[in-house]
């Protein structure tokens, strides 16, 4: 369980972040905006208005179904930096081949719980120099 005041049950209104690295086509475009948002709407329709359940958090289950409410388990506890990698992981499992043979290099994740509280992750989707970043948080 989380220490200070994230141990309670409370909520977010994230905002996801998806950036790409890469070299764009002859008319300037590495990903047209809306394919982008197309990858990742599954994802989003998934947990809106739902409440993010670590799998191993049975008694919020329980509560959650008593009360009626809808809620998302998921294989780890729901912090941004876990949500992140499970994005840019999501995004390479299902999308990876199709980014590629676009040109898109890189890719990174920012989910923002506030305006000055995010974490990011970053992955490479062709093998470079450079080595893989792990998440990373930042509060201002």
């Amino acid at each position: 369980m989380a220490p200070g005041r994230c141990r309670h049950l409370h909520g977010h209104s994230y905002r996801l972040v998806v950036g790409l690295e890469g070299d764009p086509d002859a008319r300037g475009i590495l990903v047209d905006f809306q394919d982008l948002k197309r990858l990742v709407q599954p994802l989003i329709d998934t947990w809106d208005h739902a409440t993010l359940v670590a799998s191993d958090d049975t008694a919020l289950q329980e509560a959650l179904d008593a009360l009626g409410s809808r809620y998302v388990v998921l294989p780890f506890d729901s912090t941004a930096e876990n949500l992140c990698t499970y994005v840019a992981d999501y995004l390479i499992r299902e999308a990876g081949d199709w980014l590629r043979a676009r040109g898109v290099r890189r890719l990174w994740v920012r989910l923002a719980e506030t305006e000055t509280s995010f974490a990011e992750t970053e992955r490479a989707l062709i093998r470079d120099v450079r080595p893989e970043p792990a998440a990373h948080a930042e509060a201002r």
